[in-house]
Parts: C-alpha cells; sequence; structure tokens
C-alpha cells in the first residue's frame, strides 16, 4: 500500500531548459568567485566536483559535506572560505533565474489533492542544490516548502540519484518502507529504484519497453490517485 508520494521538480512541477538553466546559474555564480577563481576555471571545477560526488559517495557525509572537501581541494581554497560565497549568492542572485521557470499550475492540484487523500508527499530532486534555493523553486512551482514533509537538499541526504542509497534514506526520512513509496518523475535513471520495491510513475511516456509501474500524462496520475488502489 502506498503511503508517500515523492515527486521530482523539474519536468513535473516546473519545466525548465535544463542547458538554458544551468548557463544562466555559472554565469551569475561563477563572477562572485572571480577573486578567487577564474570564471571559467570555478565553472568547470563545480561541475567536476558535483559529477564526482554523484559517483563516488561518502556514506559518511553529507553530499555537501562531500562537495566541499573535493572542490576545495582541487581549487585550493578552504570551505570557511567558500561557504559564504555561494550562501550569500542563494539568498541575494538564486532568486533571478525564476524568470527561466515555468510552473505547472496543475500540478499543484496533484500535490495538494495527495495531501487531501492523506498522503505523505515528498521532493525528490536530484540533491544538488542546499535547502534554500530547492525551497525556492518550490515556491516558483506555486506550492511552498510546508506542502511536503521530506525535501532532499545537498545538506540532508548522504546520496545522490541514481544511487539507491538515495531513495532508502529519503524514505527513512519519510518514516515508511520504500515498498510504500510512489516515485513521480519524467526521467528514466529515476526507475533505479524500482530495486528497493518502490512503486514508479515516468510522467509523458507510455512506452511499454520502459519497466515502470505507472506512466503517462497528469491526468493519468489524478485518476490513479482518486481511485483509492494504491
Amino acid at each position: 500500500m502506498i503511503r508517500a508520494i515523492l515527486f521530482d521538480i523539474e519536468g513535473t512541477l516546473t519545466n525548465l531548459d535544463t542547458a538554458k538553466f544551468v548557463q544562466n546559474y555559472l554565469g551569475i555564480l561563477a563572477p562572485r568567485f572571480a577573486h578567487l577563481l577564474s570564471p571559467d576555471k570555478f565553472s568547470k571545477q563545480l561541475l567536476k566536483s558535483l559529477e564526482t560526488i554523484q559517483k563516488e559517495p561518502k556514506p559518511e557525509q553529507t553530499v555537501i559535506q562531500a562537495f566541499f572537501e573535493d572542490f576545495s581541494k582541487a581549487t585550493g581554497q578552504s570551505v570557511q572560505v567558500l561557504k559564504p560565497i555561494f550562501e550569500e549568492f542563494y539568498i541575494s542572485d538564486f532568486p533571478a533565474l525564476r524568470c527561466l521557470v515555468q510552473a505547472n499550475p496543475l500540478w499543484v492540484k496533484v500535490v495538494e489533492f495527495a495531501i487531501q487523500q492523506g498522503f505523505l508527499t515528498a521532493i525528490v530532486s536530484n540533491p544538488l542544490m542546499p535547502l534554500i534555493a530547492i525551497q525556492e523553486e518550490i515556491r516558483w512551482s506555486g506550492l511552498t516548502p510546508e506542502h511536503f514533509k521530506v525535501i532532499a537538499t545537498l545538506d540532508n541526504v548522504h546520496f545522490s540519484k541514481p544511487h539507491l542509497g538515495f531513495f532508502q534514506e529519503v524514505a527513512e526520512n519519510l518514516g515508511v518502507r520504500p515498498q510504500n513509496c510512489l516515485m513521480i518523475t519524467p526521467h528514466i535513471n529515476d526507475m533505479v529504484c524500482r530495486e528497493l520495491g518502490m512503486k514508479t510513475f515516468l510522467v509523458g511516456s507510455r512506452d511499454t519497453e520502459i519497466q515502470t509501474d505507472y506512466a503517462g500524462q497528469l491526468d493519468d496520475l489524478f485518476q490513479l490517485i482518486s481511485q483509492g488502489s494504491l
């Protein structure tokens, strides 16, 4: 029986051109570190460090701890110097990226309906940004952070996607077993969570060759939740 519904933000609650978003994200973030690193070097190392922590997780560290350890070592800059600059960026500059994101208002109704039906809800985008940024993205969708019991971020998990440890940790934080979770996502890579017994709903596809429990569009998901048969 499904007790919790897990939502990815991108491609569900919001739409965005990922490549354009990353380009603009780095375009306003990198200059903040120009007195320490050239924007080009900063951007390349940032992406490299994020890739490293996804491929080589350290279970004893949160994702953000693993990131700063790798990034600090590669750039020769201390965490004490780097961290406040990142924090100021997310407070002052990150909200400007709102113009690149399109909300999907009907998804607000799905989340609210799921809550009304008694399901726990969680945000499970790949945790490559801190809580303050993910909370901002949630607001861009027309929802609030309070709609979700768990919001996976750099700060509070020890694995990133598609590591099974990520999905296991989210379930534990929700207080349920993976078998009691339904993952809503447009990303095929997320289907790996089925190995833990999670159910999946692949948004925007009915390709029978993809191993998923459910697939379809927003109306299909709404009907599935309203039937009370999860």
